[in-house]
């Protein structure tokens, strides 16, 4: 199959928008678009070369081994975006639109897994997690609500896994020691005359840290139960070891000796 590179000619708004639409291009063709490096005149950055997201291949981990994790193959694709002063904004040109790979599962490809990790999916993951779900399960529920506005879920269990991991920091960051925690009592500046006792924060975020406690307390009785289960089954299997060899003990007591001269 042979994949096309984007189209040129159009201009765009910002460098980002520019990759974007490049991007939505790529993914149906296999492939993804990333800026490689950035020319500036002054603050300003006025140029950017672009690669295909499996053009560089990367250095080696060192001491003579082969990282065969990679995907990148030295793809040849370049090109480069420019806003010159006269025109209205980025434009892209092609100075080599050939591919040295086969098309690409969007899934294989960290750029459309990033672009389909939108505001709406992280709040959505952020409500799975209030409620304890498992990643497996975000990423079915996610998957089935895609497939139900006909579209494709690009994003793995991993990038799940990895955004419940920001947002465990951001929570943590929220409600850390350093930070006064919040106070039902109103300040001294609410209680003053013509003043109003406010509110020392969004209540929706106080809720929603208290249910991720609650959740995190009940996943932590639950794996307590199971080691208690699992230690009283160990205790009664002892028991059971130990009796079995106390009867055997006792019936080799219990057999009648043999006498040559009786």
């Amino acid at each position: 199959m042979v994949m096309l590179p984007p189209p040129c000619g159009d201009f765009h708004p910002t460098l980002d928008a520019l990759v974007a639409a490049a991007n939505k291009h790529g993914k149906e063709q296999g492939y993804a678009i990333v800026k490689l490096r950035t020319k500036k005149r002054g603050d300003v950055v006025f140029k950017a070369n672009l690669a295909c997201a499996r053009g560089a291949t990367r250095k080696s981990s060192g001491q003579g081994k082969r990282n065969s994790s990679t995907i990148k193959c030295g793809c040849p694709f370049d090109a480069y975006a420019v806003r010159k002063k006269d025109t209205p904004g980025w434009e892209m040109t092609i100075k080599n639109g050939e591919h040295n790979h086969g098309p690409s599962s969007p899934e294989d490809l960290v750029v459309h897994r990033r672009a389909d990790m939108t505001k709406e999916v992280r709040d959505e993951i952020r409500k799975f997690m209030d409620a304890g779900r498992k990643p497996s399960e975000i990423h079915t529920s996610l998957k089935s609500a895609a497939e139900a506005e006909g579209r494709k879920l690009v994003v793995n269990q991993r990038d799940i896994k990895n955004v419940q991991r920001i947002i465990h920091r951001e929570t943590m960051a929220t409600t850390s020691p350093s930070s006064p925690p919040p106070s039902d009592q109103p300040s001294h500046a609410a209680l003053a005359p013509g003043s109003s006792a406010t509110s020392r924060g969004p209540k929706s975020l106080q809720v929603r840290l208290l249910e991720q406690k609650i959740a995190t307390q009940e996943a932590q009785l639950r794996e307590k139960d199971a080691l208690l289960r699992e230690k009283d089954a160990q205790l009664q299997i002892a028991r059971l070891e130990a009796e079995l060899s106390r009867r055997t003990t006792n019936n080799d007591t219990q057999l009648p000796q043999y006498n040559p001269y009786g």
